[in-house]
């Protein structure tokens, strides 16, 4: 197996084990936005970047944002189409540890319309690693990131 493709097949056995439905936590290696492009495009569902469509039009408000709205954002938004959330992390980093820990289990559980997934490379540690929705590619070697997709991000 390419390692083009390893990490995403990964990926798709834990996706899979649920036929696609509900939440999932992919542990990232490093933040990587190509990667979670890359997931959206393969899984066939939209790339969300939350902070780009929530967040930045808010500016230093944007940290007022509750993790109940965050949930209720995902809600509508997956109401018609499967996502791939992007940069929910930026929210999460302005909320306390045990505030952080409670929404992460608490999106596992979730019964949300289309499947979310949402890539974490900040929070692993605040996750459940024994849930099964939870895939951590700590241990895959993701490909090399190219110069243009730097600049592109």
């Amino acid at each position: 197996m390419s390692e083009h493709t390893e990490w995403l097949e990964t990926f798709k056995a834990s996706y899979d084990q649920h036929q696609g439905k509900g939440g999932f936590q992919v542990l990232f290696p490093e933040y990587r936005p190509d990667m979670t492009r890359a997931l959206a495009h393969d899984l066939g569902l939209e790339f969300y970047d939350y902070r780009l469509k929530k967040m930045i039009s808010l500016g230093w408000e944007a940290g007022n944002i509750s993790l109940e709205s965050l949930t209720q954002t995902l809600q509508e938004e997956s109401t018609h189409v499967g996502l791939v959330v992007h940069n929910v992390e930026a929210l999460l980093a302005v909320k306390s540890e045990d505030e952080r820990k409670q929404w992460l289990n608490d999106f596992l559980t979730f019964d949300w319309p289309n499947p979310i997934v949402l890539p974490l490379a900040i929070y692993q540690a605040e996750t459940d690693p024994d849930n099964p929705r939870v895939c951590d590619l700590k241990i895959t070697e993701f490909p090399k990131e190219s110069f243009l997709m730097r600049l592109a991000m």
